[in-house]
C-alpha cells in the first residue's frame, strides 16, 4: 500500500508562488496554527519556531511557482511527482516538512521557515540571528548524500564539524563543497558553522521533479536521533572576509551596478565563476524575474 504522510501530502500538493509571499506566509502560518505549533513572524514574513539549543534549522516556504493552485500526486516505487509532469515544490516543501516533524518531536532548536529565497534569499538576508546559534543546517539540496561544505566557492563549516557531522549521524553523507547558495549561506560571517544537506529530491524547479519518500522518512528519523548540540564548533565567522555583508539586507545603487557591469563583464562573469554561479542558475533567476 502507498502510504504519504498527511503533512507532506499537504505541502507537496500546494503551490507557493515565489512572487506571493503573502500566499506562502499564510499557508504555512496556517499548516502550523492546525498542528498545534506556536510560531512568530517578523515583518520580512519569516516564521520562527523556538525551543532552544544553539543550532538553527531552515527552510524555504516558496516555490518556483508563478501562479496559486494544486499539484495532483503521484506515488510510485515510493517516489512522489507531480502527476502527468509539473514542479512538485519539494525545493523546499521537504525541508518545510522536516522542520515540523522534527519540532514535534521536541527536539530543541531554532526553527526557521524563511520567504523568497527563491528570489537570492530574501527572507533570509534580512534575518537576525540570535547570537547563541553556532550552527544553521539548511534543508535545501537535491540527492541523498551531499553535506554541503562550501557555497559560492566559500567555505561555510569546519572539517572538525564535517567529520563529526559524518561520523555520527545514521545516514551516509559525505563531504561536498559545490554549493551555490541557499539561506545558510546568509549566515557566514555570523554563524561559526553553516552547512546545507541533501533531502532526497531531484530535479528540482523543472517538469520531473520528484522526491524519494523513503529517504525522506530515514533522514527525519536520522535528524530526531542526531546530537546536534554536542558537534564540535571549528570555524571562526570573524576570520571571514566580509564581501558584501551578507547577513544584512542592503539596498544598492542599480544604476551604478548596471554601469559597472556594462563596462566590465569580465571581472563580474569571473567573480559568478568563483562563486559557483553557473549559467543554468542565471536563467532560472531571469525566468523568476520575468514572472
Amino acid at each position: 500500500m502507498i502510504t504519504i504522510n498527511p503533512i507532506l501530502q499537504d505541502i507537496l500538493s500546494t503551490k507557493r508562488p515565489t512572487n506571493n509571499p503573502d500566499y506562502c506566509l499564510s499557508y504555512t502560518a496556517n499548516l502550523l496554527q492546525g498542528l498545534g505549533i506556536t510560531y512568530t513572524v517578523d515583518e520580512h514574513k519569516n516564521i520562527t519556531v523556538d525551543l532552544g539549543g544553539t543550532t538553527c534549522f531552515t527552510a524555504h516556504t516558496d516555490t518556483v511557482d508563478n501562479k496559486l493552485g494544486k499539484n495532483i500526486l503521484h506515488i510510485k516505487d515510493n517516489i512522489v511527482r507531480v502527476k502527468g509532469g509539473g514542479i512538485l515544490g519539494a525545493d523546499c516543501g521537504s525541508g518545510m516538512y522536516l522542520l515540523i516533524r522534527m519540532i514535534q518531536a521536541n527536539t530543541p532548536a531554532l526553527y526557521v521557515f524563511f520567504s523568497t529565497e527563491e528570489q537570492g534569499r530574501i527572507g533570509s538576508s534580512r534575518y537576525r540571528m540570535p547570537e547563541r546559534i553556532t550552527k544553521c543546517v539548511s534543508f535545501d539540496r537535491k540527492g541523498t548524500n551531499n553535506l554541503i561544505t562550501h557555497q559560492m566557492g566559500e567555505r561555510g563549516c569546519s572539517e572538525l564539524f564535517a567529520d563529526a557531522f559524518i561520523d555520527n549521524f545514521q545516514l551516509p553523507y559525505f563531504d561536498d563543497p559545490t554549493g551555490s547558495f541557499t539561506d545558510s549561506y546568509s549566515f557566514f560571517d555570523t554563524v561559526p558553522e553553516c552547512v546545507n544537506l541533501s533531502v532526497g529530491y531531484y530535479n528540482q524547479h523543472s517538469k520531473d521533479e520528484h522526491q524519494d519518500l523513503n529517504f525522506l522518512e530515514a533522514l527525519v528519523d536520522a535528524c530526531i536521533a542526531m546530537d546536534w548540540e554536542a558537534l564540535p564548533i571549528g570555524r571562526d565567522p570573524d576570520a571571514i572576509k566580509q564581501w558584501f555583508g551578507r547577513n544584512m539586507y542592503q539596498p544598492t545603487d542599480a544604476e551604478e551596478l548596471l554601469d559597472f557591469v556594462y563596462d566590465h563583464p569580465h571581472i563580474v562573469a569571473d567573480l559568478l565563476d568563483q562563486w559557483g554561479i553557473t549559467l543554468r542558475d542565471l536563467e532560472e533567476h531571469k525566468a523568476l524575474c520575468e514572472y
